[in-house]
C-alpha cells in the first residue's frame, strides 16, 4: 500500500489571514513524533513521516498497527495513564530504544494524538527548582501595581527560560496589542511600549491561544513534517488544535522571519475565558527548550492571570471606594422634599459619582447642566439620536464618534458618554460626558500595511517594523465598571424620584378632580331634588287645568283651541315621564342595606300581573322557564329591570305580528363568556330575554344603554330613552353585566348576568 499525506494545500489560495486553516495544517514540526491512534482499538491510523528518528520504523511499518505493538512492554504504562489521568496534565516518560522521551496525548473525538519529544535530564535543574519558586514569589509579592508586576514576571521567566527577550503583550477590546512589559538582552533595542495591530494575530490563532496554553518554535527555519496515512484508507483532515507540535502558518513564521527571530515561546494569559495577553519569548537563534522548563513558565504564567485579576478588582475597588461616597452624596440630596431645579444646584457629586467632565439630566422637556457640555442644541440632537438608535436603558462608550454621526463637532465636550433613560428618553433622561484625551500611539510599523498582497497574489506579513506614530482623537479614557454601577445606581434613583413625583402629582390632580366631582354630584343632587320635587308641582297644576279645561269649557272650545291643549296634556305627561325616569335612575345609585335572598320568578311573576293590559292588548305571548329562586339581590331594583326589559319588547313589536317574549336562565363561570366583563373564578345567573319585534342595528349594541339616548324618534315609539340606562346602572349595583344583541327586523336579545349567591 502507498502512503499519502493529509497536508492542507489551500493555504497559498486564502484571501485573508482570518480564513487560513491553521488548526489543520496536516503536519507538524520536527522536533517531534506524532501518532494518531483509534480510541477503540488503539491502532495507529496517522503518523508524522519522521517517525524512524525515534522507533526506527518507516511510516509504511507503523500505520494500521496498535500501539502495543510499537511501544512494546511500555504499552501497559501508556495504558494506565490514559485510564487514571484521561485529562493530561503532564508528560508521560517511556525507553525507547534506550532512549527516553515525554509523551503528551490528548483525545480529539475518536482518536488519541499522542506527541512525542526527546526526554532533556533536568535532575540538575530539580535542586534548583523551589530556590527559584521562592525568589519568583518573592519578587511578585513587592510588586506595587500591575505593571510593576508583568515587569517582574518577564524577568524571572527570561532568566528561567534563557530567551533574549520576553514581552508580556496586553490586548484592548478589538485586540491590539501593547507591550506592556519586558525583559531583554541588554544590546537589543526596546519593544516596550509599542503597540501591535489585531492582524498580527488572527482571530482564529486568538482561540487557539486560548485551548492550547503554551506553543514553542524551536526554528523558524525548519521544514514542516507531513501527517501521512495509507492511501486506501478514507483519510480525512486531523484536528490539532490541541497539539505542540503543530506546524506554524507560513505567514506567521515569515513574520517572524522579518523580525529576524530565530525561535519563540509563547503563553496565554486569560481572564474569564478570554485572552487577556500573551507572555511572548523571543530568540535570535534556534532554541529548544526542555518540558520541565515550559511547564515552569506556565506555572509562572498562571500565577501572573491570577495576580492580574486580584490587581485589577484592587484597582477598580479603590476606585469604587472614591464614587460610592459621591453616590451616598447625591442619593442623600435625592430624598430632601423641594423642587428639582434646587435640588440639582446641590448635586456636587454630580461628575465624581462616574467620574466625568459634564452632565445633563433632561427632566419634562427642561436641560440641566454642570462641567463641560455641549451646546443646548447639540446636546438635544445627541438625545434625539439616542431614542431612534439606542434600544437599551443605558450606553456607554468611549469612542462616540464610531457611533454617532456628528460626534466630531462635540468631541471636546463629549468624546465619551455615558447615557441612562429616566422614562420616555426624549423626556427624561441622563448623560455623563468625558472630554477628548488626544493622544500618541506608537505602532511597531504602518497597522494599515500589517498584511500584504504580493504580486503572485499570495499573503505575505510586514516586513518594516520601524516605529510608526499614530495620533488617535475623537476618544476618551474608558468608562469603569464602578463608575457605570455607579451611574446607573444614581440613575435608577432619580428615576424612581421622578416616578415619585408624577405620583404625587396625579394624586394631586385626581383630588382634585374628586373634589370637582363631588361638587358636581351635590349640583346633581340639587338638580334631581328639584326635578322631584319642584317640577312636579308645575306639571301638575298644567295637568289640573288643562283637565278642567278640557272638561268645563270643552264646547266653548274652538278646534284649533281644543288641539293646543291636547298638545299641552301630552307635552305635560311625558315630562310627568321623564321626572319619574330621573328620580328613579338617580335612586338607582342607594343600593346598601337592600340587598335580600330574592326570589326571581316570584319577581317575574309580580311583573307579569302589573303588566297583564299591556299584553292583552298586543296578544302577547310569554315562553318561561323557571328562574332561581336564591339570588341575592335589591327586591325593587329586580323588578325594575324585569319591567323595563318586557315592556321594552312590548313597545318595539312588528305590525301584524304577534308578540312573543322568551325568558330562560343557564348557569356559567365568568371565565367562560370571553367577550363580556365577568370576574373569571365567579359563578353567573345568565338569564335571557327574547323578543320577536323590530330589532336593531348591532352597531348600537353599546349605546343602547346610555341616558336619554333613542334610535327611533319620540312620535314614532314612546318613551324618555332612560330605561335601559336604569337597567344598567341596576346591573352595576349588582357588580353583573347587561349585553344587547339584535338584528333589524329579527327581534332583540338581553342577557343579564348575576352573581350566584
Amino acid at each position: 500500500m502507498t502512503l499519502k499525506d493529509i497536508v492542507n494545500k489551500d493555504v497559498t489560495h486564502i484571501t485573508t489571514c482570518e480564513s487560513e486553516p491553521i488548526h489543520i495544517p496536516g503536519s507538524i514540526q520536527p522536533h517531534g513524533v506524532l501518532l494518531v491512534a483509534d480510541t477503540n482499538d488503539y491502532i495507529i491510523r496517522y503518523c508524522s513521516a519522521n517517525t524512524a528518528d525515534i522507533f526506527r520504523l518507516t511510516p509504511e511499518k507503523m500505520l494500521n498497527k496498535s500501539l502495543e505493538s510499537v511501544l512494546g512492554h511500555e504499552w501497559q504504562t501508556l495504558l494506565t495513564c490514559f485510564n487514571n489521568n484521561p485529562l493530561q496534565s503532564y508528560p508521560c516518560s517511556f525507553l525507547i530504544h534506550e532512549k527516553k522521551y515525554d509523551i503528551i496525548y490528548r483525545y480529539i473525538d475518536n482518536l488519541v494524538l499522542l506527541e512525542i519529544e526527546p526526554s532533556v535530564d533536568a535532575d540538575e535543574e530539580r535542586h534548583q527548582l523551589f530556590e527559584r519558586s521562592f525568589n519568583f514569589m518573592t519578587a511578585a509579592e513587592r510588586a506595587t501595581n500591575l505593571r510593576d508586576l508583568c515587569q517582574r514576571v518577564a524577568y524571572h521567566i527570561q532568566q528561567l527560560t534563557g530567551y533574549d527577550r520576553v514581552m508580556i503583550y496586553r490586548f484592548d477590546r478589538e485586540y491590539n496589542g501593547e507591550v506592556y512589559a519586558e525583559s531583554k538582552r541588554d544590546d537589543l533595542e526596546p519593544f516596550l511600549g509599542l503597540h501591535y495591530p489585531h492582524t498580527d494575530i488572527p482571530a482564529q490563532a486568538r482561540v487557539l491561544y486560548v485551548r492550547n496554553l503554551v506553543r514553542m518554535i524551536p526554528d523558524v527555519n525548519y521544514n514542516p513534517v507531513p501527517i501521512v496515512t495509507f492511501n486506501n484508507s478514507s483519510a480525512s483532515d486531523v484536528d490539532l488544535s490541541d497539539v505542540g507540535l503543530r506546524s506554524v502558518s507560513p505567514i506567521h513564521i515569515q513574520y517572524l522571519k522579518n523580525m529576524g527571530v530565530h525561535a519563540t515561546l509563547t503563553i496565554s494569559l486569560l481572564q474569564d475565558e478570554r485572552l487577556w495577553g500573551l507572555i511572548a519569548c523571543h530568540h535570535y537563534s534556534p532554541k529548544k527548550l526542555p518540558y520541565e522548563k515550559r511547564v515552569s513558565a506556565l506555572l509562572q504564567s498562571k500565577f501572573l492571570a491570577s495576580q492580574i485579576k486580584v490587581r485589577q478588582v484592587a484597582e477598580e475597588y479603590n476606585v469604587n471606594i472614591v464614587v460610592e461616597a459621591h453616590l451616598q452624596q447625591l442619593l442623600n440630596k435625592i430624598n430632601i422634599d423641594e423642587e428639582f431645579a434646587l435640588k440639582f444646584e446641590q448635586f456636587n457629586s454630580l461628575l465624581a459619582v462616574a467620574n466625568a467632565s459634564g452632565a445633563v439630566i433632561l427632566y419634562n422637556g427642561k436641560l440641566f447642566e454642570q462641567g463641560i457640555v455641549p451646546p443646548s442644541e447639540k446636546t438635544l440632537a445627541l438625545i434625539e439620536w439616542i431614542d431612534k438608535n439606542i434600544s437599551s436603558v443605558q450606553f456607554a462608550t468611549s469612542a462616540l464618534h464610531t457611533r454617532y454621526p456628528d460626534a466630531k463637532s462635540i468631541s471636546r465636550y463629549a468624546s465619551g458618554i455615558l447615557f441612562h433613560a429616566l422614562g420616555k428618553v426624549k423626556e427624561s433622561c441622563i448623560i455623563w460626558f468625558r472630554e477628548e484625551v488626544e493622544r500618541t500611539v506608537n505602532w511597531a510599523g504602518n497597522p494599515n500595511e500589517a498584511v500584504l498582497r504580493k504580486a503572485t497574489n499570495e499573503l505575505a506579513p510586514r516586513s518594516s517594523f520601524a516605529l510608526w506614530k499614530e495620533k488617535v482623537r475623537y476618544q476618551s479614557h474608558e468608562w469603569r465598571p464602578s463608575e457605570v454601577n455607579a451611574a446607573s445606581r444614581f440613575a435608577t434613583t432619580l428615576q424612581n424620584y421622578f416616578h415619585l413625583i408624577h405620583v404625587r402629582q396625579e394624586e394631586q390632580r385626581h383630588r382634585l378632580l374628586n373634589e370637582r366631582l363631588q361638587k358636581a354630584n351635590q349640583e346633581l343632587s340639587n338638580i334631581n331634588w328639584i326635578t322631584s320635587h319642584d317640577l312636579k308641582e308645575p306639571l301638575r297644576k298644567i295637568r289640573l287645568f288643562t283637565d278642567k279645561i278640557m272638561n268645563e269649557e270643552i264646547d266653548s272650545l274652538s278646534n284649533q283651541l281644543r288641539n293646543s291643549i291636547e298638545r299641552i296634556q301630552k307635552s305635560a305627561e311625558r315630562m310627568q315621564n321623564l321626572v319619574d325616569d330621573i328620580l328613579t335612575y338617580s335612586l338607582m345609585e342607594n343600593k346598601e342595606g337592600y340587598f335580600q335572598i330574592v326570589d326571581l320568578q316570584a319577581t317575574l311573576n309580580e311583573v307579569l300581573e302589573n303588566l297583564h293590559e299591556e299584553f292583552s292588548d298586543k296578544k302577547a305571548r310569554l315562553q318561561l322557564i323557571s328562574l332561581p329562586g336564591n339570588v341575592r339581590a335589591i327586591p325593587h331594583q329586580m323588578n325594575q329591570l324585569f319591567t323595563n326589559l318586557i315592556a321594552n319588547s312590548l313597545k318595539f313589536t312588528k305590525p301584524n305580528v304577534l308578540p312573543v317574549v322568551s325568558v330562560s336562565f343557564t348557569t356559567l363561570r365568568g371565565s367562560d363568556e370571553k367577550d363580556v366583563a365577568l370576574i373569571h373564578n365567579v359563578d353567573y345567573f345568565k338569564i335571557s330575554l327574547q323578543d320577536n319585534g323590530i330589532g336593531f342595528d348591532p352597531a348600537y349594541s353599546q349605546r343602547l344603554f346610555d341616558i336619554f339616548y333613542r334610535l327611533h324618534h319620540k312620535d314614532e315609539y314612546a318613551g324618555t330613552g332612560i330605561g335601559l340606562a336604569i337597567c344598567k346602572k341596576i346591573m352595576e349595583n349588582h357588580e353583573g353585566a347587561i349585553v344587547a344583541h339584535g338584528m333589524p327586523g329579527e327581534g332583540a336579545k338581553f342577557d343579564i348576568y348575576l352573581p350566584v349567591g
